[in-house]
């Protein structure tokens, strides 16, 4: 009994640690609206975004998605937020009703998700804001390989860190798994298209922090337990309720 006890204790104090641990995590959610009626749903969600999604942990920005399975299709982005906040988010029946305003004007809203930041595996440039563009690659992970997958994801991280790269690299877990092959994203920020043009050295990089071959050893691991897609996303200021990224 006395053991126990002790076991049950010790679980108390680590749940309690973990939720009062601080984090980040935004809603997200795919919005397509319909063809003839772009200008009525630019309209509606940018008066809807002003006035009920402007600040705090509900605050609002929007970003069209260039190429993928979403592409033409806008991307609804809340937070920072907790769980805690969503209790609090906007709900009464002026926003009800507001946003039955934006509704008619949508063709589908699709993958409703809540991607919560590895703060260990992120990491940001001195003085980052945010970005108006990023590079998502979102993985479906094999069961059972989420740890070694998070292995690779940290020999990548410390490439950034030990490079100073000048952009943004942040690691997102779906909280929800609803079999959709969306498990963890990788976000990329960048400003300039330009940027794709560059000369790589980022398999030199890699190698220069983890020795010789590293870079073939992981990107075979990758490819053999899990599967990977990839968005471009563009920020679109006058349709988001907030200017603040972060």
């Amino acid at each position: 009994m006395k053991r126990i006890f002790i076991i049950a204790s010790f679980l108390s104090v680590f749940l309690l640690a973990g939720a009062q641990e601080s984090y980040v995590m935004y809603e997200t959610m795919y919005m397509k609206p319909k063809a003839d009626k772009l200008e009525e749903f630019n309209d509606a969600l940018t008066k809807h975004n002003k006035e009920f999604h402007a600040e705090g942990a509900s605050k609002v920005f929007i970003r069209y998605v260039i190429n993928g399975d979403h592409a033409g299709e806008y991307v609804w982005v809340m937070g920072p937020t907790t769980w805690t906040d969503l209790d609090n988010r906007p709900d009464d029946k002026a926003h009800t009703d507001d946003w039955n305003e934006v509704l008619p004007y949508l063709d589908e809203v699709s993958e409703v998700e809540y991607w919560r930041m590895s703060n260990e595996l992120s990491y940001f440039p001195e003085g980052y804001t945010g970005s108006s563009k990023i590079h998502v690659r979102t993985w479906d992970v094999k069961p059972g390989k989420r740890d070694e997958v998070k292995k690779v994801l940290e020999q990548v991280t410390a490439v950034y860190k030990e490079t100073k790269d000048k952009n943004p690299w942040m690691i997102y877990y779906n909280q929800f798994q609803t079999g959709n092959g969306r498990d963890i994203s990788a976000v990329a920020g960048f400003e300039k298209w330009a940027e794709f043009d560059e000369e790589s050295t980022w398999e030199k990089d890699f190698e220069k922090v983890h020795g010789e071959g590293s870079w073939d050893m992981a990107m075979e691991f990758m490819r053999e337990n899990t599967t990977m897609k990839e968005e471009v996303r563009e920020l679109v200021p006058e349709l988001s309720g907030t200017s603040s990224l972060r």
